[in-house]
């Protein structure tokens, strides 16, 4: 029978996982340096993405305790900074995260996180770094208002350029759409990733940093707020307090993370408690079963 888990991943190769989001065990890390950017569960394993040095560092489980781990030379410039899963496999974006003119964009697939196509250049100056799956399409959002789509994660069309202060920060896809979330409580939504529409703000500096679909919700988390919506067009919010950078949603419950190393759960979104405290940061969640 499947069992889910939660899995966080972060700086100096730190693992770690847990089956209710309280208890977390079977901590790991790395080599200093090491940093986990990205995590998506598919296929009934686990897989995170990161850089070292000059390279990226590819990482599997099927458990939460052992890791299967391999690297790939990056050059310096191809590194891997998102991963999603759909179509029946996992799909890493990357590209030149510190570049100034093209980022030299790229993508890179795996079933199971062990044997990796690619990578695949794509079109586009920005890279891309958060992607969704719906509608049989990814969506993905990345740098300096950057929004692309694609079917098959290698030919990727790109939206009407978008302005840099509505570039989307995390992108998630419930009831039929994208809703996509950034600065300034910024809302959009889309059901081709290639027309945005429903642009909503809040306040000022009440920035949006992660959106999940819910069961039957969107939940859009950020600094000071919570925001509700069952189809991204009514928003309710709600003031929150200790509020994740990053968070994900399974089991009926919400974890997140805050720096540094601070594991967060809550029951509704809003109010948020500590429930551990890694021993380095963690940089990226993920919920599937295994």
């Amino acid at each position: 029978m499947a069992k889910s888990l939660f899995i966080a991943v972060g700086q100096d190769g730190l693992r770690i996982a847990s089956a209710d989001g309280a208890t977390w065990q079977h901590a790991q890390t790395g080599k200093e340096g090491e940093t986990y950017r990205a995590a998506a569960a598919g296929n009934g394993v686990f897989v995170a993405v990161g850089s070292f040095g000059g390279g990226n560092i590819l990482s599997v489980t099927s458990d939460g305790k052992t890791w299967k781990s391999q690297n790939l030379d990056a050059k310096y410039v191809k590194y891997l900074r998102g991963l999603g899963f759909g179509n029946g496999y996992f799909l890493g974006l990357g590209g030149d995260p510190g570049s100034v003119g093209s980022s030299k964009p790229f993508v890179m697939t795996t079933e199971k996180g062990e044997k990796w196509d690619g990578p695949f250049d794509i079109p586009g100056k920005h890279i891309l770094r958060r992607v969704a799956f719906g509608n049989k399409l990814f969506v993905a959002a990345g740098d300096r208002g950057r929004r692309a789509v694609s079917t098959d994660g290698k030919v990727w069309k790109d939206a009407p350029e978008g302005k840099a202060i509505d570039t989307l920060v995390d992108i998630a896809f419930g009831n039929g759409v994208f809703a996509g979330v950034g600065l300034h409580g910024l809302r959009l939504i889309s059901k081709d990733g290639l027309t945005w529409t429903n642009r909503q703000v809040g306040e000022e500096g009440e920035h949006l940093n992660t959106i999940v679909w819910a069961k039957d919700r969107f939940v859009a988390i950020g600094a000071g707020a919570t925001f509700f919506s069952p189809d991204g067009i009514t928003w309710e919010r709600k003031a929150n307090e200790n509020a994740p950078q990053t968070a994900v949603y399974g089991n009926g419950v919400f974890v997140g993370a805050l720096w540094k190393g601070r594991l967060l759960l809550s029951k509704d979104a809003v109010k948020w408690n500590e429930v551990h405290k890694a021993e380095k940061h963690v940089e990226a969640l993920a919920w599937g079963e295994v």
